[in-house]
């Protein structure tokens, strides 16, 4: 593990300014647009259904993407979590997690299993930031363990393939609450097992959960420049010409994308052209096993404006250039990005070379 989060992230305290930061105010300021019913955050349960629950985690994520609320986290980020890891480089996480558990979550399926970071495909290089937005305590709190009973109890849980109820009696025997109030963040790294038991409390809690990524560590599979951003690299300042003509492409190719069938690319390719109200001419398909991707470089050269792709790990670096050169726009769906001018490249290129996939074996390798 780092040596910063060895240190710094280790189930540690964090506190910081709620003047400055007011994270519950902001949160319930932006449910109360949706839910004007809504007074608190503690007795939401009262107002909403948990069904409503699940769509007003969906909406405050989403509001993340937002320019006042990704400065602040920039901000946050750069007084309070840059210090920690030794001032170096980082990417934060593009859309912080709204956590939120009511009273008896577990009679609505909603209870969160013990698991740790590298279950939930984050690498080892990733600090964990667990900010409560109301009072945590008791069972309303995350239960987390320490470090070295988490790596050993995740060893026997994958040798002896243990069933969900002998890891989750194992994982309560070493686990402990965090107790904590608005205003402070418990720290932690992605070896360390956390998770929820029942709520018996009579309030709901609500926490955001987001990383940082410190460069030159690996990630698993949360990709630099979709899931983690650069500070300053905000998916709100993106601008979409609906006037131009678009293409969509497809392909399976590459490492990033020779798994993903082509229902699940349609989903996210499509979800991109909906949030930007893009029209476009139709669909092109790579052929399977061309990795020079002759399809793609073929419609480079037909004079279309605008071409949406999956991933800015489609497509390999050599095309992008030509891209440029041609003047073609490039639109990555999952990045939310997109790609015209050379510091568009180059920040695409800081992000590829950003992270490792791996660095040594896991704990139970």
């Amino acid at each position: 593990m780092n040596q910063y989060l060895l240190e710094n992230f280790n189930n540690n305290t964090l506190d910081y300014s709620l003047d400055r930061y007011n994270w519950p105010d902001k949160v319930l300021k932006i449910i109360q647009e949706h839910y004007p019913q809504v007074k608190s955050l503690e007795y939401i349960h009262n107002d909403v259904s948990p069904n409503d629950i699940s769509k007003i985690t969906g909406l405050v994520q989403t509001a993340f993407l937002s320019k006042e609320l990704s400065t602040m986290l920039d901000a946050f980020a750069e007084e309070y979590v840059k210090p920690l890891i030794g001032n170096q480089s980082y990417l934060i996480k593009r859309q912080p997690t709204l956590n939120c558990v009511i009273p008896n979550q577990e009679a609505s399926g909603r209870r969160l299993p013990f698991h740790q970071g590298i279950f939930y495909d984050n690498g080892r290089g990733q600090a964990t930031i667990w900010m409560p937005l109301t009072e945590t305590y008791q069972s309303n709190s995350m239960w987390i363990m320490d470090l070295e009973p988490s790596q050993r109890l995740t060893q026997q849980v994958v040798r002896e393939r243990w069933s969900v109820e002998k890891f989750e009696q194992e994982c309560e025997k070493l686990s402990r609450p965090v107790t904590l109030s608005p205003g402070q963040a418990h720290l932690f790294a992605q070896e360390h097992i956390h998770g929820n038991i029942n709520n018996v409390t009579d309030i709901t809690r609500f926490a955001i959960d987001w990383h940082v990524l410190i460069k030159g560590e690996e990630c698993h599979r949360r990709l630099p420049g979709g899931f983690f951003r650069l500070p300053g690299d905000h998916t709100s300042d993106v601008n979409v010409d609906t006037n131009k003509e678009y293409i969509c492409y497809m392909s399976n190719n590459s490492e990033f994308d020779k798994h993903i069938g082509k229902h699940s690319q349609r989903c996210t390719i499509e979800h991109y052209l909906d949030m930007h109200n893009i029209r476009h001419n139709g669909w092109q398909f790579e052929n399977e096993y061309l990795y020079h991707l002759p399809i793609f470089s073929h419609l480079l050269e037909q004079n279309i404006d605008a071409i949406v792709v999956l991933s800015m790990y489609s497509i390999p670096d050599t095309l992008l250039e030509r891209a440029l050169e041609l003047g073609v726009e490039i639109h990555f769906a999952n990045e939310l990005m997109i790609m015209r001018t050379q510091e568009d490249l180059d920040k695409i290129l800081e992000y590829k070379s950003f992270y490792v996939p791996k660095k040594g074996l896991l704990s139970f390798e």
